[in-house]
């Protein structure tokens, strides 16, 4: 299962519901000297960002790459500073052997002269690419269409603040994970489609609707993160769902070699790590900041960010315990996740206990009201 493990790229506050729905724009892939494409049945290639037809036929299969003087495609070099391949209507596109839906637009970047793929696409398609990655298809329904609901919201939120920049969202664990129409599944695309175009709304307006894996308890603030302060992510919601989760309680033992040289390629060297102790904790009971001493001095900084330094698939969460030992620091922790927002194994657990979608999204978003944007 997928999880957010950090603050998604904007992060502003709660921006008014739009009156239909939109596309989304995903990035897909990035830091790539070349990319593969293929599409089967009609299709057209496009200059971004003018729009100017480059070349279209049937059955698409070409690879696109980047130098100082624009982007390779045909055979031929095109100064513009990016390429549009869309299919004709229903049909889908493969980017590296990955299969995807909608429109993709491929960009050089200039400072590296390498590529980055935005695939543009329906929020609701979008969605059937999201859900499976981030719950079991297996679960039950209302846990399902809950995750579908807050999804739906976080992406539409993003996209009405993200309108300046080339893509809304990531494709991995800054955002919410997308996988393309491969890890589509029956289920989770029934749980989207039951609740389509429903959202959460604060006071009329979108919020980014976090969630994460298991809050061990407590759910958190969102402003322990993040430059952001709204009821619905006010955190302090007490949750004994998510105990069936295998990752309510964790232990990690990490070389101090590696956060050595974590702390050297983050700019602070400490030496050889003696000690790591909380100094500061948060409102809902986890690790605010850290100081770290070593033989060449110390450095304080914030748990949030140490754990993202070292690896969130080890230090799950900064709800943990450490000590320094030998040449090995032991965490024992709880919970997985950031903590804010809807904790999907607690929402697991309600639904096991029959409680409803909204029932589910009004305990973890408290205030928030579910909309229907059609």
């Amino acid at each position: 299962m997928a999880v957010l493990f950090s603050a998604p790229a904007f992060a502003a506050p709660a921006t008014k519901a739009p009156a239909d729905l939109r596309p989304v724009r995903v990035l897909i892939s990035e830091n790539k000297r070349s990319a593969d494409v293929r599409v089967k049945g009609a299709y057209t290639v496009k200059a971004l960002p003018s729009l100017a037809l480059v070349k279209k036929g049937e059955d698409l299969k070409g690879s696109f790459s980047a130098d100082a003087k624009g982007i390779w495609f045909d055979k031929k070099v095109w100064p513009v500073r990016g390429l549009r391949i869309e299919p004709a209507r229903d049909r889908e596109l493969f980017l590296d052997e990955r299969r995807f839906r909608g429109i993709i637009d491929v960009y050089k970047d200039p400072k590296t002269q390498t590529l980055y793929a935005v695939n543009h696409l329906d929020v609701e398609v979008y969605l059937y690419g999201v859900l499976h990655h981030e719950v079991a298809h297996w679960w039950p329904m209302e846990a399902l269409k809950a995750q579908a609901v807050a999804a739906r919201t976080y992406a539409l939120y993003q996209a009405s603040v993200s309108k300046p920049f080339d893509f809304d969202l990531k494709s991995g664990t800054a955002s919410q994970v997308y996988g393309g129409s491969t890890v589509e599944r029956f289920r989770t695309k029934r749980a989207v489609d039951q609740t389509r175009g429903r959202v959460l709304t604060w006071q009329g307006k979108l919020f980014p609707a976090y969630f994460h894996a298991t809050c061990a308890g407590l759910t958190a603030r969102a402003s322990e993160l993040w430059n952001i302060d709204l009821p619905p992510l006010k955190g302090g919601v007490a949750c004994d769902y998510c105990r069936l989760s295998p990752h309510y309680r964790w232990h990690a033992k990490v070389p101090l070699s590696q956060i050595e040289e974590r702390m050297i390629a983050g700019g602070r060297p400490v030496g050889r790590v003696l000690k790591i102790e909380p100094i500061t904790q948060t409102p809902s009971s986890r690790i605010g900041t850290l100081r770290i001493a070593g033989t060449a001095g110390e450095t304080i900084m914030a748990a949030k960010d140490f754990r993202v330094w070292v690896g969130g698939e080890r230090i799950r969460s900064t709800f943990f315990h450490v000590k320094v030992h030998d040449d090995t620091a032991e965490f024992q922790g709880e919970g997985w996740g950031h903590g804010v927002g809807l904790c999907q194994w607690g929402t697991l657990g309600q639904a096991l206990l029959n409680r409803s979608c909204d029932t589910i999204l009004k305990f973890y978003y408290p205030g928030a009201e579910i909309e229907n944007v059609k």
